[in-house]
């Protein structure tokens, strides 16, 4: 059964369609179950920075209005969650759960896209540059640190980082996440929209000490448009890339929908 449970939306600004297109998009391709994680707010403790890629906080009740009742339309065709994907920035997350609890979504998945915080400095951003030893750890202690709080289903396109240095220490780093996520039954996502648009993701090497350690991996199409879902041949492309090394993606009733 073919399910995706990365599909953003028009409000985090930089996806376009709307979210019925979506669901009509994946329910034409046979897709069985969509879940909607649109990147959700965050609340940063300086009032001179805004993230312009995330959906702003007064248009979450309408985010949260729309796929809840496309869920309910579309029932027969398809099924659909609710859920957010967000960082996980220790000074910001309590305000952040705070914020989202009320919306009774369904699940949460981690997307770390910057290393710290991204509101001093925009040059943590992962795959921007090539980055060295220092920075590979500090992102993999703060993913370990965002799974310990038990908050989050997966985590999307976990190797992100555009490293340069030792390989050594690369294998050594990214064991101890796969690891940590194999141990907890955390799955991986291998991202569609990486593959699609040729970006540092997905890392072979990533992908390999994956299989070797034996992590349960889920694709997500990370679709910011209706046209990301209406054909299934970048899907069957990663279905392919994932069978030369052994994996198996999970089916989804494999998968703990961790309800925040």
């Amino acid at each position: 059964m073919i399910y995706n449970l990365h599909t953003h939306t028009y409000r985090c600004n930089h996806a376009v369609g709307s979210d019925r297109e979506y669901v009509e998009a994946a329910v034409k391709s046979g897709i069985k179950v969509l879940g909607f994680a649109d990147h959700c707010p965050q609340f940063f403790p300086v009032t001179d920075y805004y993230s312009h890629f995330r959906m702003r906080p007064e248009l979450c009740e309408d985010y949260v209005k729309s796929v809840r009742g496309l869920q309910k339309e579309y029932e027969r065709d398809i099924k659909i969650l609710l859920g957010f994907e967000t960082e996980y920035y220790p000074q910001m997350f309590h305000r952040l759960i705070e914020f989202i609890e009320p919306f009774d979504f369904d699940y949460l998945i981690m997307g770390q896209h910057f290393v710290g915080n991204e509101y001093d400095e925009q040059s943590y951003y992962t795959p921007r540059g090539d980055r060295g030893e220092n920075f590979l750890a500090s992102y993999v202690s703060q993913v370990i640190e965002g799974l310990e709080t038990g908050k989050f289903t997966y985590i999307a396109h976990p190797d992100t980082v555009n490293y340069s240095g030792s390989p050594d220490f690369y294998r050594q780093k990214i064991r101890e996440l796969c690891e940590y996520a194999k141990k907890h039954d955390i799955p991986l996502e291998y991202n569609i929209l990486g593959h699609t648009n040729r970006k540092c993701y997905p890392n072979p090497e990533f992908w390999n000490i994956a299989a070797e350690t034996g992590n349960k991996t889920v694709l997500g199409f990370d679709a910011h448009s209706p046209e990301a879902l209406k054909t299934l041949d970048a899907y069957n492309e990663c279905i392919g890339e994932l069978e030369k090394l052994g994996i198996i993606p999970a089916e989804f009733e494999d998968i703990n929908i961790v309800k925040p």
